[in-house]
């Protein structure tokens, strides 16, 4: 008699075995190993194509791009005639302005380098915001001129003039493109 108990209870304790093996999970929502018949695209072969029920997708490589920024902060003096070509600063640069014709004109020079700013009127140019014209200005306007070797105007850009005592007067400008056979840019300030 008692082997029969311990067979009934072995059959029954393994049959619950089976049972838990492959009924799913309530408590994690998986889904136990597990074979089916239908085979890739419904050919009817039995396989186990993925046990666990996830769908199959083919990596995806993804290029990724690394962009750097570099901020650059250029600081201009101010109280003196300086300015830079693209990037170099020119040494003891001299600096004027007058009326010529019926132009003011402003100068910077450096040897062979020279930064030509006329304004419109004989007079020197009041304090405010001058935006570059490649033609002839008028009103808020200025052209701009870089001799280098060559001639080489800017067409657009803004220099700032602060009016003082002469010769306190400055115009003060960065990052002025100016094109001609090549393109130069220009900052810094003339003091006239």
């Amino acid at each position: 008699m008692k082997k029969t108990i311990f067979t009934i209870c072995s059959i029954a304790l393994a049959c619950c075995a089976v049972i838990m093996s492959c009924t799913k999970d309530s408590t994690s929502g998986e889904t136990q190993v597990g074979y089916y018949s239908q085979g890739p695209n419904g050919s009817g072969t039995t396989v186990n194509p993925n046990p666990n029920g996830t769908p199959y997708s083919t990596p995806t490589v993804v290029a990724t791009t690394t962009t750097t920024t570099t901020n650059t902060t250029v600081t201009t003096n101010t109280t003196t005639t300086n300015f830079t070509v693209d990037g170099t600063a020119e040494s003891n640069p001299s600096a004027s302005g007058a009326a010529n014709g019926g132009s003011f004109v402003v100068l910077g020079a450096s040897g062979s380098i020279i930064i030509q700013i006329t304004f419109p009127g004989t007079s020197a140019p009041s304090t405010g915001t001058y935006n570059i014209t490649s033609g002839t200005p008028t009103g808020s306007e200025c052209g701009f001129i870089l001799t280098d070797g060559g001639t080489f105007t800017a067409a657009s850009g803004v220099v700032n003039v602060t009016a003082a005592a002469s010769p306190g007067n400055t115009a003060t400008f960065s990052g002025i493109l100016c094109s001609g056979s090549s393109a130069h840019t220009v900052s810094g300030t003339v003091k006239y």
